[in-house]
C-alpha cells in the first residue's frame, strides 16, 4: 500500500510556497504608493528646494501648490487600495537611507547658487540624491513588511 494520501497527490509544495510569495509580494506592492507618486513628488520636493534663495516666494509656493493635487490624487488612490498593516519598526536600511534624504535636503539648503547653471547643477544632485534615497526607502519597507508579515503569528 502506497504512503501517498490522495491529497497529495500532484501536490507540489515548492509550487505553493511561490505562489504565497507571490500574492503577499503582490499584495504589499499594491499598498504602497505607486512609483510615479513618488517620481511626482521627488520632483517637485527637488524644484522647490532647487530654487530657494534664487526665485520669488511667490513662484516657491506657486510650485509648492502642486502638492496638493498631488495629495487628492494620492487620497483618491488610497481609497480603492487596500489599507496596509502597521509595521512594528522600520529596518536599519529604511532609516539609513531616510537620513541620506534628510541631509541631502538640508544641504540643499546650504548650497547658494549664483548663476542658472548652478541652479541645474543643484537641482540634478539634489533630484538623483532623492530619488536614490526615496525609492530604497520604498524597497526597504515593502521588503520589511513582507518580513514583518511572515514573522508574525496569525
Amino acid at each position: 500500500m502506497p504512503d501517498e494520501s490522495p491529497r497529495t497527490v500532484g501536490f507540489d509544495p515548492r509550487a505553493a510556497l511561490a505562489e504565497v510569495d507571490g500574492a503577499s509580494g503582490a499584495m504589499v506592492h499594491s499598498t504602497e504608493a505607486p512609483r510615479d507618486f513618488a517620481l511626482a513628488l521627488v520632483l517637485i520636493i527637488s524644484t522647490v528646494i532647487a530654487l530657494l534663495g534664487v526665485a520669488s516666494w511667490p513662484l516657491l509656493l506657486g510650485i509648492g501648490a502642486l502638492l496638493v493635487p498631488l495629495g487628492v490624487w494620492y487620497l483618491v488612490l488610497l481609497r480603492n487600495r487596500p489599507k496596509p498593516r502597521r509595521i512594528l519598526s522600520h529596518s536599519g536600511p529604511y532609516m539609513l537611507y531616510a537620513l541620506l534624504l534628510m541631509l541631502v535636503m538640508q544641504g540643499g539648503r546650504f548650497w547658494e547658487p549664483e548663476s542658472w547653471w548652478e541652479v541645474l547643477a543643484k537641482w540634478i544632485v539634489i533630484f538623483a540624491v532623492s530619488w536614490y534615497s526615496f525609492s530604497r526607502m520604498r524597497t526597504s519597507a515593502i521588503n520589511n513588511r513582507l518580513k514583518d508579515a511572515n514573522e508574525r503569528p496569525i
